[in-house]
């Protein structure tokens, strides 16, 4: 009996116009654009080179641990809380001051993130004067451990006018029962032209592909970001979570020495995860760094694959990932530090770079900010010279 109010209300919503979870069946659409209101400095006229940064900003929670970490139990975040991790978050990008900046897993009306629009907040508390908004999971209510309303995207930010906004679908998981498929998120990328003065308008692509399927959906969206990008007749940048290792590891052991690799880049197991976790939803899917390749034999990427290295003491500089933060310890009692790359920036072949970098805490580019504190991504930047 205490169950038919629920029922009734679910069946209610179900048969209503509007969707409880919308099942985002677009393929190719123009979305939403802003327009900071606060007075930002303007841009230099017709420039050169723009810098650029891409950074998850695991939805302005800093290191708070949630239950979905599988390492926390919370759910919701206060508005306290979110605005403070906010603000540290916006004063990185104020002290890196780039050009154009792309975030994922950025939210505009989220009940876990207490409902903060922070896109807008960025928009009113950075140097970026111009931005918009490709939601990626959008559901009135999540029937799961109190998660509630959900609004979830990726957002480009920009100091020169977007002219374009539009989000681009990815495929979905298929390895998911009908009833968690519903309240899923759906990829998408986000992609905007930008007009940067002097009759030029570049390409701005950001991308969160799939982290935990068991069906080679991650694969299949891999690929279709590399065939956008070769397909793409501006002058373009693509950057974001691509949850994805480098191919470092399969280059090295085609090359013979496939002991570089043993022990350094798991590609199944990492510190921060949970014995636990394993047969779970939580368990790491096996990574296919090999998908990543085309990206660095057609592209221009931020950190290269010589630069990159080989072997744990070099490639660490250049993570960008930890499940766990610096105030947690994992089941061996090890505190929570960087220890995988999934982020990255890449341009087309014919563009340069200059000064890139993983901001993985204070010091480069008088960075005072403390990046690990901040999410559980670094932010990947640099600057991008147009040819």
């Amino acid at each position: 009996m205490r169950l038919r109010p629920v029922v009734l209300a679910l069946a209610a919503t179900l048969t209503a116009c509007e969707w409880i979870a919308d099942p985002m069946k677009y393929t190719r659409e123009d979305v939403p654009r802003f327009k900071a209101k606060a007075e930002h400095p303007a841009p230099p006229e017709n420039p050169a080179a723009l810098k650029v940064m891409a950074w998850n900003v695991k939805y302005g929670a800093c290191r708070v641990d949630f239950w979905f970490d599988f390492w926390g139990d919370r759910t919701q975040l206060s508005t306290t809380e979110v605005e403070d991790c906010l603000s540290k978050i916006a004063a990185l990008v104020r002290e890196y001051d780039p050009d154009v900046l792309i975030t994922e897993e950025i939210e505009v009306g989220s009940k876990r993130s207490a409902y903060v629009d922070m896109v807008r907040y960025l928009l009113e508390n950075t140097n970026l004067r111009y931005a918009m908004y490709a939601a990626t999971w959008e559901s009135r209510y999540v029937p799961s451990e109190g998660v509630g309303r959900i609004n979830l995207g990726n957002a480009i930010h920009s100091r020169y006018p977007i002219t374009k906004a539009e989000r681009i679908r990815q495929a979905d998981r298929t390895d998911q029962d009908v009833l968690t498929a519903t309240f899923y998120l759906h990829r998408g990328i986000a992609r905007a032209e930008v007009d940067i003065g002097n009759g030029r308008t570049v390409a701005i692509y950001g991308v969160h592909t799939e982290a935990y399927d068991q069906d080679g959906t991650k694969q299949k969206q891999i690929v279709q970001l590399h065939e956008l990008a070769q397909a793409e007749t501006l002058p373009w940048l693509m950057g974001g979570d691509f949850n994805e290792l480098p191919p470092v590891c399969d280059e090295r052991a085609d090359a013979g020495t496939p002991e570089s690799c043993a022990g350094k880049l798991r590609l199944t197991e990492f510190l921060d995860e949970r014995a636990s976790s394993k047969g779970t939803e939580f368990a790491q899917p096996p990574y296919t760094p090999s998908v990543m390749k085309r990206f660095y034999d057609d592209f221009n990427p931020s950190i290269t694959l010589a630069r990159y290295g080989v072997g744990e003491a070099a490639q660490q500089r250049y993570f960008t990932h930890s499940v766990l933060g610096p105030d947690s310890k994992n089941d061996e009692m090890v505190p929570g530090n960087w220890n995988r790359t999934l982020d990255y920036l890449f341009i087309r072949r014919s563009d340069g770079w200059r000064d890139t970098d993983v901001i993985q805490g204070p010091g480069p580019f008088g960075v005072t900010q403390d990046a690990i504190r901040l999410s559980d991504h670094a932010p990947v930047v640099g600057t991008w010279e147009l040819r």
